[in-house]
């Protein structure tokens, strides 16, 4: 089946690359399935052929006709952050949560409750969209001291809200959620106070949409048992490193339950950096894992074949559904389910074949899911062990490992191959000299299992190298991640899950039937919890962690695919230096990965791109000679600390990883503002740049973690004022601000902004962050403003672009830097309507998305990326 299953994927593939048409792919379908059946009677050389181009065919007829997720247009034209009356059914329940979040013109951090909610939309305004998709994610909330109602499944809800759709970031790379959201059925975006909802009745949304909202209901009242452990009064007496605490309950209710929303976002990048973030997840593993508890309990009380084999099916499908039902288990059910099957039929388990059924199953199910990392990475993990380990181990340390079986049965010799019958006499050899010295329990049953675990090491060894080989292409494409320590901290933590997961689920059973008992359990499970997170946060801290990676080109995927095909065959062949081959393979299928590519730029030419990074900042300069500059980073403000979103590592790394960017020359922060450095401290965590700098800014928390971020990094800072200048790269960099005698106040404003002028030939570009008219004022007192391009300061705010300092710097272009539909009326008329008497094209990041200008010396053009 995995011949037929690659067919089908290659026909995926070309059909979304190519978006054939539905009745011609059905005709050709037809033909090649007679083809197919003819070939099979009378040409039987032609037969397999004839079948693989069926399923490729057949594959680009699935993603052809596969639905799309609707975009929902009738409900997203309510999306334009107006009061609207909603009318719909509860359909999704999250947890109540208490957080921290500060308001848009306030430092201040606020305490509150909150909770989020899906409403299948009936009604809008009056208009009837119950017979249309119309999904609404409402945020609601309540201060802390205050009473939060409870709302249920089918409830059905009137609300006066203000929706939005979900942040568009119009720059290459950047994962779109928007898309994420229509894909789970939701169009737009709310949040309202409690006091704003209204329980009028109670409806039925769908069988479907039931099902899910109960299943996470239970999900929920699952992970508040577990939460409540870590506050279990019979586990108090215990020492620390035997007690759960708030995180390691919140990491406990993540693995069993598959609910990771109490997950704190510094909690996950430890994981993150070691490449063990499946521990943290209801993985395929997990579901592995406690499949084969099942099966083993279930042979343990002597059920027979059928009975076992149904016992695993059913309590394994049941776990998956309880945990969501997510991609990953999803596929390691079915795995789970043909190696069922396949027991009960007395068929060879053939693991590659098995996956190719599932692999094909699935994916006719749902053609979209082939281009989903998950997917990719689920299928890449079973060919790495399946389809490269496994065949390595059975000609290597496998049948040594065998051989240690029964040592003392000399008839068993015979029947096995010279090479491993030699090794079986050998050992007993050994045991004959070392019997007198150590005795019979030593030698004859702890020395062959000592060696039985030390070759299992080394075979656990080879498969984790395996899979870190075969994951480092979506690591890399979808993550931007090699974990460096990923093998060394896997090769600890795998077996450690073994133990840990079924002290786990015991843990989990204890909460939910017998509480008070939980604490016997728990204690194992906090134990082997605490090595593993010790483990992971002593590997993560190091710099040497991980290496952060641009997208790789076209030609590097196609190179490492055929060298990972090439490592597949080579591992299969009976020939002398197969394994030699195969390592050979492997080792360089990592080294393609890890070339650095060359950065995408016009040469010659001085380029000023703003970024859109929303209602923010952040600007890449490349050089005539192609050094790279980012001047600030974006940074949302009002997001709670909780948030997983991070502007530095989700919006500005990744665009400037699809410019093949790995290591930034410099940045530079304009002033302390969180719309300008809110992600700095992430990119120069992820680029390391050579220096960083800075003009007069007051402390501050954000200042202060940049800084921090900047000595981690071993940047180097260096502080400008007014009157520098130095060459960058082939441009010339002059600051025009602050002066040196500016002391800034106690907190950070808008007239600390560093401002730059570069210039290149006869042209130069303007760069003057938030700096506001006493400011401008002040440069065009000193003169020397005139530049072709003017990153306009303040977003187009009212307070800044004074009429005279647009003609003292008579830009030929310019460019604003805002987010759509913001609440601080960004950019004003005034000055939009200033840039246009002035004649200044005016480029704005809220329409325009990523916005490049490119100066060559004697003009400015804007232009697209690259």
């Amino acid at each position: 089946m995995l011949p037929a299953a690659m067919a089908f994927v290659f026909g995926l593939w070309l059909g979304h690359r190519l978006q054939f048409f539905a009745g011609l792919l059905f005709l050709a379908l037809a033909l090649a399935f007679v083809t197919a059946i003819v070939a099979n009677g009378r040409a039987p050389r032609l037969a397999w052929p004839s079948a693989l181009l069926v399923y490729a065919i057949l594959g680009a007829f699935a993603i052809t006709v596969a639905p799309r997720p609707d975009r929902q247009a009738a409900l997203r034209q309510f999306a334009d952050h107006q009061l609207h009356t909603v009318d719909g059914v509860v359909t999704r329940l999250g947890p109540v949560r208490v957080s921290e979040s500060a308001g848009l013109f306030s430092h201040a951090l606020t305490e509150e409750r909150g909770q989020r909610i899906d409403l299948q939309i009936m009604h809008m305004d009056g208009e009837d969209l119950a017979r249309q998709a119309a999904g609404v994610r409402l945020g609601i909330f309540a201060p802390a001291d205050a009473s939060f109602p409870q709302f249920a499944c089918g409830e059905r809800v009137t609300a006066r809200i203000a929706m939005h759709e979900e942040e568009h970031f119009g720059d290459p790379g950047v994962w779109d959620a928007g898309e994420y959201l229509l894909s789970q059925g939701i169009g737009a975006l709310a949040s309202a106070k409690t006091t704003a909802l209204t329980v009028v009745g109670v409806s039925r949304p769908g069988w479907r949409a039931m099902l899910r909202c109960r299943l996470g209901q239970m999900q929920e009242r699952a992970s508040a048992a577990v939460l409540a452990l870590a506050s279990d009064p019979h586990a108090a007496r215990l020492p620390a490193w035997l007690r759960l605490s708030g995180e390691d309950a919140a990491m406990l209710t993540a693995m069993v339950t598959g609910d990771r929303t109490y997950l704190r976002h510094s909690l996950r990048v430890g994981f993150e950096r070691t490449g063990t973030f499946h521990l943290l997840v209801v993985s395929g593993l997990h579901l592995a894992i406690f499949a084969g508890l099942i099966f083993t309990l279930a042979r343990r009380l002597r059920a027979g074949r059928i009975a076992t084999a149904a016992i695993t099916a059913a309590a394994a499908t049941a776990y998956a559904v309880f945990t969501g039902f997510g991609h990953p288990v999803e596929r390691s059910l079915g795995m789970v389910l043909v190696y069922l099957a396949a027991g009960l039929l007395w068929r060879e388990r053939r693991p590659m074949n098995a996956l190719g059924l599932v692999a094909l199953l699935l994916l006719i199910a749902a053609p979209n899911d082939l281009f989903d990392a998950g997917m990719q990475m689920t299928l890449l993990t079973v060919i790495a062990v399946a389809g490269v380990a496994r065949p390595v181990l059975e000609r290597t340390l496998e049948p040594y490992r065998g051989a240690l079986r029964n040592l003392g049965e000399v008839r068993i010799d015979p029947s096995l191959s010279p090479r491993i019958a030699q090794f079986r006499v050998s050992l007993r050899l050994l045991q004959e000299h070392l019997l007198p010295l150590t005795g019979a329990f030593l030698t004859l049953r702890l020395l062959p299992r000592l060696l039985r675990m030390a070759i299992g090491a080394c075979e656990l060894m080879a498969v984790t190298c395996s899979i870190e080989v075969l994951m480092m292409l979506p690591m890399v494409t979808y993550f931007h991640r090699v974990t460096v320590l990923g093998l060394p901290v896997n090769l600890l933590i795998v077996p450690l899950l073994g133990l840990l997961l079924p002290c786990a689920l015991a843990t989990f059973a204890a909460a939910l039937l017998r509480p008070a008992w939980a604490w016997l359990p728990g204690a194992a499970t906090a134990a082997l919890l605490h090595l593993a997170t010790a483990i992971v946060g002593l590997a993560s801290h190091l710099r040497a962690a991980e290496m952060r990676c641009p997208d790789p080109a076209g030609w590097t995927i196609a190179a490492w695919m055929a060298l990972c095909l090439a490592a597949i065959v080579a591992s299969r062949l009976r020939r002398r230096f197969a394994l030699q081959m195969t390592v050979a393979a492997l080792a360089a299928a990592v080294a393609i990965l890890l070339l650095p590519p060359a950065v995408q730029r016009h040469a010659g030419v001085l380029e000023i791109t703003a970024f859109d990074v929303g209602q923010g900042d952040a600007l890449l300069i490349v050089s005539p000679k192609g050094r790279t500059l980012l001047v600030d980073a974006g940074g949302l403000v009002g997001t709670s600390p909780d948030s997983n979103f991070e502007v530095g590592e989700d919006v500005v790394s990744p665009a400037l990883w699809a410019r093949g960017i790995r290591q930034l020359d410099a940045v530079a922060i304009t002033h302390a503002h969180l719309d300008h450095i809110g992600g700095m401290a992430a990119v120069i965590a992820n680029f390391h740049p050579r220096e960083l700098w800075v003009g007069r800014n007051p402390e501050s928390a954000a200042y202060d973690r940049v800084l921090r971020a900047a000595h981690a990094a071993d940047t180097h800072i260096l502080a400008h004022a007014a009157g520098d200048a130095w060459n960058f790269g082939g441009a010339s960099v002059q600051v025009l601000w602050p002066a040196a005698s500016y002391q800034p106040g106690t907190v950070a404003s808008n007239d600390d902004s560093l401002v730059l002028r570069l210039a290149y030939g006869a042209t130069s570009a303007l760069l003057e962050g938030d700096a506001e008219a006493r400011t401008e004022a002040a440069m065009e007192a000193e003169g020397g403003l005139r530049s072709t391009l003017l990153k306009v300061g303040h977003h187009g705010s009212i307070t800044s672009t004074t009429p005279a300092f647009l003609a003292a710097v008579a830009p030929d272009w310019a460019v604003i830097s805002v987010g759509r539909r913001n609440f601080y009326g960004h950019p004003r008329r005034e000055v939009l309507e200033r840039l246009a008497e002035a004649d200044v094209g005016t480029r704005l990041t809220e329409l325009t998305g990523m916005t490049s200008f490119y100066l060559d010396g004697k003009g400015v053009a804007p232009g697209n990326w690259p």
